[in-house]
């Protein structure tokens, strides 16, 4: 964490960099064999870190295209505590008029959004995209 603080290395790269250099001495220190495991276990420690850290930070960023904006930034705001961007557009096969809203959720809060939609818009084009670095008012910062 203090060399992630200091540097660009995520924590992961920083662990693996400070494990690499137990495990070239366990090479000297004891057989051949002790050396291997010790790789084997850093590289699938390293792994599981890496993705463990990822998925705390996880959340969902949603572009939401709809013809009836107002109850789903409704649910955005009053019922998941989140805000959103609304902006109008055209669709280019149809040249209809749409309203597409951008947010960032959390991922327990991804799947109520997705409900809410699919009973209330059901016409609704969704795509959600997985974000693990939010930097904004609202979202806490992973140093």
């Amino acid at each position: 964490m203090i060399i992630k603080k200091y540097s660009t290395m995520n924590i992961s790269t920083a662990l693996l960099l400070c494990d690499l250099i137990i495990v070239v001495l366990a090479f000297f220190v004891f057989d051949i064999l002790t050396g291997l495991c010790s790789i084997l276990g850093l590289m699938a420690k390293t792994l599981v870190i890496d993705k463990s850290i990822e998925r705390m930070k996880l959340n969902k960023f949603f572009t939401i295209v709809c013809d009836h904006p107002e109850p789903i930034c409704d649910f955005i705001t009053e019922e998941l505590d989140h805000s959103a961007t609304t902006y109008h557009a055209k669709g280019a096969y149809s040249h209809a008029q749409r309203t597409v809203i951008l947010t960032v959720v959390d991922v327990k809060q991804a799947i109520l959004l997705q409900r809410f939609i699919k009973k209330n818009e059901p016409t609704a084009f969704i795509t959600v995209t997985k974000s693990s670095e939010i930097i904004g008012k609202g979202f806490s910062n992973y140093i």
